[in-house]
Parts: structure tokens; sequence; C-alpha cells
């Protein structure tokens, strides 16, 4: 049980706060939180993450068909951090143990062998997690082959395009809300020189009209009527 302790990293460091475990066949569910014995034993009969193997051992193929449980270890009893699925074999020696260490960016993990199989069955009884498979439940989900994990942007990299995106929408906010200050400085210029140019504007007329006036075209001739003609 010490040993237990000095495994189970600390909640306030950002560790797991609390653990679920459920076993889809037996459609049966338990939870420790971060204080409770049980909590603590478990993850040390589990063993630590990223030890063992990628690739399935050929002699986990029978082991395969046989119970699987599903322990899921909860951040702050919200954010799912670590995975094991645990297989208890028909051999009571082995239980095979699949640890997926970077959930729920990936769910790549290791598989090893329950160092103290006999302590992890009876535990897991303890628990409520072993019964009789039942018509309700479901058969687990098997581990998946080891794939690339998706990449993520460096830090900060999200923050910058953020940034950007808003900047872009401010200018162009700013540029349509503000966009008729542009045109102030040419009303004012065309209203100066309306003012200018009307005086001549005004006498243009009376000027056009004398101008015509004075025009000498030579004799002009007159067409009257004259009785007797």
């Amino acid at each position: 049980m010490a040993l237990g302790l000095l495994a189970a990293p600390a909640a306030h460091a950002g560790g797991p706060t609390s653990v679920l475990i459920v076993s889809p066949e037996s459609a049966q569910t338990a939870a420790r939180y971060n204080s409770d014995a049980d909590y603590s034993a478990l993850m040390t009969l589990l063993g630590r993450p990223n030890q063992g193997q990628k690739e399935r051992p050929p002699s986990l193929d029978a082991a395969m068909r046989s119970r699987q449980i599903n322990v899921t270890w909860m951040v702050h009893d919200m954010a799912p951090w670590r995975l094991d699925r645990v297989f208890t074999s028909d051999d009571t020696t082995t239980v095979w143990i699949h640890t997926a260490a970077d959930v729920p960016r990936t769910f790549n993990g290791y598989w090893h062998r329950a160092q103290r199989p006999a302590e992890l069955r009876a535990l897991l009884k303890k628990l409520g997690v072993m019964g009789p498979v039942t018509g309700s439940g479901s058969t687990g989900v098997a581990p998946q082959e080891w794939t690339t994990p998706p990449v993520e942007p460096e830090q900060g990299q999200g923050r910058e395009e953020t940034a950007t995106i808003t900047a872009g929408k401010n200018v162009s906010t700013d540029s349509t809300a503000t966009g008729w200050w542009w045109a102030l400085p040419g009303l004012t210029i065309g209203a100066a020189l309306a003012l200018l140019i009307r005086p001549w504007a005004t006498r243009l007329p009376a000027t056009v009209a004398t101008s015509w006036r004075g025009r000498d075209d030579g004799p002009r001739q007159e067409l009257r009527d004259v009785d007797g003609a």
C-alpha cells in the first residue's frame, strides 16, 4: 500500500484525481477518488505507463477473447488522461494490460504483463467489476495498431493566428465605420469652387446677350405689304 501511495501522482501537480473502472461485458462500474486506498493500489498493480512493447504479442491472441476491464484515469474529475485496458485471460497466472498515457490526443499505448496478476484480479473483484456476463453488456473495444498522433500547433501559434484574424476584423470594421471622413475634403473644395464661380456664372447670360447684340451683320431688309403692289 505504501508503494501505491508513492507511485500515485499528486493531484495538485496536475495528475489524475479520480478513476473510473468499467466492465462492458458484465455492465458493472466502479469509481474511486485519489484519497482512497483502492485508487493507489490499482495504480500500482497496473504498472507505470510507457513501458512494454508497442506491438501486440502473439501470445495475447487467446487473452483477447477474455473479459476486458477499462480503467480510465481522470484529471480534475473531468478530462481523461490515461486509459488501461485489462485482459483477464483464463490463465489466472497472466493478466495483459494495454496502457495509453496520452489520452485523448492519441490512444497509442504499450502492452505489458501485470507483475502481480492474482492481486490485480482480487482488487477488481473487490471493486465489483468481475461479475458474470450479461445480455445487456457489450464487448470491449480492443486497442488498435500504433498510429502517428496528430500534429499539434506550437505553443502560442494558435493565439497569434487568432490575434491576426481579430486584428483583420478590427481594421475592416474601422475602415467601414470611418471611410466617410475621406469625403469631407472633396465636399469642402467643391463648395469653395461653387462660391467663387457663382458671380461669373450669374453674369454670363447678360454678357453673352450683349455680345450678340453688338455684332454687325450688315444691312437688314424688311418685307412689307404695299396696297396695289
